[in-house]
């Protein structure tokens, strides 16, 4: 409740920003009845109240969809929601509860695509995917199998596995999946690290004994791992199943959602004296961990070495959510994997594996955000009103970028630039930027992509792809500290683009790559681990003018990385300087 009283402020207060944006005549919201298919864990802010309410108070109409392990639960609170707009005289007509079976869901919304706005979903990535393939326009929040490293198998690190991985009966988006621990840790040990687990008869009994972290008797949810392959070991007295390996989880793993299953990887990559970890480990696990794309990443390590291995972790991969904790210092007690605070500026979000993005989702998930930003757009007539001497930058640092969009033939895509840079302009002054929770320490802000052998991207362009087709996506990287972990695959017969970024001057700073489309294709599935994201550009370019926040995380990873100690002024000293975050290129 604390949450969602804090939060839901903040998101109103972005809502009226972009309302004023409306009324200002720059966007344009789009007031399609929308469709919010929901679960029931975050009722109150992540899942039914945000993606509503917030849509409502600009004069959406919401549709509620009802879910076969949730029905009961949606249809009362769409119940309660109705009351309300009844004693507050809101009409009725706003909010509609949709229950049929799922055949019939796909029926109604396929067959009313062009006259509905976007599909708001909370569900695996299977479910998400599903459901994007016949609605393109869905916005999916989905999950990832979140990971806690830890270097020493201390007691406290042993409940913070525990309770991570049981947080809701495992019904948490942010719940543990996979754990990476000290070679030395047996089966034996994982054994007994679950003898504590909590149990509880329902939810309900949950709450009234204050237990957060519990497994419920006789829960619905994913189907249990089987036994019968040896794979999975289920414990002798719990209702939790774990693996335990030297290597780590093969791709795509299983999330058993609302089942307590725990991946043990025994390869946690320790820290020497001066902080330094093995590379090869620190390199594999963050492959794998761009590969799988988990909301979250907890590390726990001895202060102040632990900084390094954090700092390694942080800057090869792209998840939203990073927690460091200790091994040694109570005043920083081992970090959860299901800890995040939007309000507090602990920036949440769920990613889908970047180069498959597009097959899940329209775009990421950012908590907080105004959920109507998602489907509005920026009007073709105040962009083409624009021109590059309305870029704002201090001390003039994007002037040299002026040409780039001069350079474009048509004006909206001129005017949208200009949207780009003054929005990188305005994110990146100050970057990170400091959270201001008082329990925990935060830094958050706008990212590169994973500073690793293989945080490439590569931007396709066949022969009928024009240089205002590309601009958009190109910009950012080639504004920013971004440009060298950027291509552009062009086609040897489209000289016009490739005369144009000579012009630039472009081919002197970023890698052109000068193949026709198969052997692009080939060259990517040859060399699929040296890139981060694949962007093919369409010919004739963008269609309509997203807001360009929602743009910009279509290529760039955000969010946070906090310390678990109050006030910690080392740990912001220590990852301020992390290069990670995404600056401004400087001529």
């Amino acid at each position: 409740m604390e949450e969602s009283i804090m939060a839901n402020s903040v998101e109103r207060r972005m809502n009226d920003l972009l309302l004023e944006d409306e009324e200002a005549g720059k966007i344009t919201i789009n007031r399609k009845p929308i469709y919010v298919s929901c679960v029931s864990n975050f009722t109150n802010f992540l899942d039914l109240f945000r993606k509503t309410i917030r849509n409502m108070e600009l004069g959406i109409p919401c549709v509620v969809l009802g879910r076969s392990n949730t029905v009961q639960h949606s249809y009362r609170w769409t119940e309660l929601l109705m009351e309300l707009l009844e004693r507050e005289n809101i009409d009725p007509g706003m909010l509609t509860y949709l229950s049929c079976e799922l055949d019939d869901i796909i029926d109604i919304t396929q067959s009313c695509r062009d006259s509905t706005g976007m599909l708001y979903t909370t569900s695996s990535r299977e479910l998400a995917a599903a459901i994007k393939s016949g609605y393109p326009n869905t916005i999916a929040s989905t999950g990832g199998p979140n990971t806690l490293v830890t270097t020493e198998w201390t007691k406290e690190v042993q409940d913070a596995i525990r309770m991570s991985a049981t947080i809701e009966c495992a019904g948490q988006c942010t719940a543990l999946r996979h754990a990476v621990v000290p070679e030395s840790v047996t089966k034996e040990d994982v054994e007994i690290l679950f003898d504590t687990t909590h149990g509880a008869g329902s939810a309900t009994d949950a709450l009234k004994g204050g237990q957060f972290d519990c497994v419920f008797e006789g829960h619905a949810g994913s189907a249990t791992p089987s036994l019968d392959d040896g794979v999975y070991t289920k414990h002798g007295k719990k209702d939790v199943y774990y693996k335990i390996s030297t290597s780590l989880p093969e791709d795509g793993i299983n999330e058993y959602w609302r089942k307590a299953v725990v991946d043990v990887t025994t390869k946690a990559p320790a820290p020497d004296l001066q902080g330094n970890s093995d590379p090869s480990k620190i390199d594999d696990l963050a492959r794998w961990l761009v590969t799988n794309q988990p909301i979250s990443l907890a590390v726990n390590a001895p202060r102040p070495l632990g900084f390094k291995l954090g700092q390694d972790l942080f800057e090869k991969t792209a998840q939203v959510v990073y927690t460091v904790g200790s091994t040694n210092d109570p005043r920083a007690p081992p970090a959860l994997s299901c800890q995040a605070r939007p309000q507090e500026a602990e920036v949440f979000g769920e990613f889908p594996p970047r180069k498959s993005l597009d097959t899940y989702t329209k775009y990421p998930v950012v908590v907080p955000s105004s959920t109507p930003a998602y489907d509005s757009s920026f009007k073709v007539e105040y962009l083409q009103s624009l021109t590059s001497a309305d870029v704002e930058s201090a001390d003039g640092e994007l002037n040299y970028a002026r040409s780039a969009i001069d350079a474009a033939q048509d004006g909206a895509i001129r005017g949208y630039c200009v949207e780009i840079l003054n929005y990188i302009s305005n994110a990146t002054e100050t970057n990170p930027k400091r959270g201001f929770g008082t329990d925990r320490t935060a830094v958050w802000g706008l990212q590169r992509p994973p500073l690793l052998d293989g945080g490439l991207t590569s931007i396709r362009c066949d022969n009928n792809v024009s240089y205002d087709d590309m601009l958009p996506v190109f910009l950012p990287f080639y504004v920013t500290n971004a440009r060298n972990q950027v291509e552009i695959s062009v086609d040897p017969n489209n000289q016009g683009l490739l005369s144009a970024l000579k012009g630039l001057q472009a081919d002197k700073d970023v890698l052109i790559k000068i193949e026709d489309s198969d052997a692009h294709a080939n060259r990517m599935k040859d060399e699929a681990n040296r890139y981060y994201n694949v962007v093919p550009i369409s010919p004739g370019g963008l269609t309509d003018f997203p807001m360009v926040g929602q743009f910009i995380s279509l290529y760039f990873p955000l969010g946070h990385i906090k310390s678990t100690m109050s006030g910690d002024e080392e740990f912001v000293a220590h990852f301020k300087k992390s290069a990670k975050w995404l600056k401004v290129f400087r001529e």
